[in-house]
């Protein structure tokens, strides 16, 4: 029971409380403790209860504060089994503006047919000019974020996903105050990253990586957990807490 505690994605979202433990961990100690009655092997079976019994009830107790802090923005990591669904994360991707199309080539026959000796020579100079002058250069792309190398180790995720939960704190602390908290981010490829839905970066992630997040109805705080998709790893930040929490 204490194993299904229910969870999205990794984050806690609810729990279930039961005295089974309680009860395990009494009868434990009474088979312990009366040796005149019961013999070695009930003993051993009581040992057994209570270990269990203390096991379960700290599970369900971490259950239960980790879903009451999640209702003031802080979430702590599941220890829970995964259920078979999971919570609604972020498409790893985002629209992309579709550019305009070429004007077509002009048609030679169509072209100005103006006599030669009605051309000013400015002009036919100007021309003559322009033709030898080599085309301006495209404008170049906006540079991108560094791409986080793919991960090859819990610990090196686990590392990833702690420095993109800090540069996206850094990165909306100092682009938006209390009350001003954007109410959606989304995920970017190529490189893999933390956008907003104009599509700004805002901090780099592993490649595959889910990002819940969420804001206070207000807008006055907000919080994020990243969610590595090799290992597992996560780590989380809250605004109300103002530290990363990596596991």
């Amino acid at each position: 029971m204490a194993l299904a505690e229910p969870q999205q994605a990794g984050v806690q979202s609810g729990f279930i409380a039961s005295t089974i433990g309680v009860t395990a961990i009494v009868i434990g100690r009474r088979l312990v403790t009366d040796r005149s009655r019961f013999g070695n092997v009930a003993r051993a079976f009581g040992r057994g209860a209570v270990m269990l019994g203390t096991v379960g009830t700290a599970l369900m107790a971490y259950a239960v504060l980790a879903f009451g802090l999640s209702t003031v923005g802080v979430q702590w990591p599941a220890l829970s089994l995964p259920g078979p669904h999971e919570g609604q994360v972020f498409d790893a991707g985002f629209p992309v503006a579709e550019s305009s199309p070429e004007p077509a080539p002009a048609d030679p026959a169509t072209e100005d047919q103006t006599p030669a000796e009605a051309v000013p020579e400015s002009a036919a100079a100007d021309d003559s000019t322009q033709q030898g002058a080599a085309p301006a250069p495209a404008e170049a792309p906006a540079p991108q974020a560094p791409a986080v190398p793919e991960p090859t180790s819990f610990e090196a995720e686990r590392s990833a996903v702690a420095m993109g939960a800090g540069t996206l704190a850094y990165a909306l602390e100092g682009r938006f105050e209390a009350g001003t908290y954007p109410t959606e981010l989304t995920t970017a490829s190529a490189p893999a990253r933390i956008a907003l839905l104009d599509g700004t970066g805002l901090a780099p992630i592993p490649a595959g990586a889910r990002v819940l997040y969420s804001v206070a109805p207000d807008r006055s705080a907000w919080s994020v957990t990243i969610i590595g998709a090799r290992f597992g790893a996560t780590a989380s930040y809250s605004s109300a807490v103002g530290t990363v929490q990596a596991g």
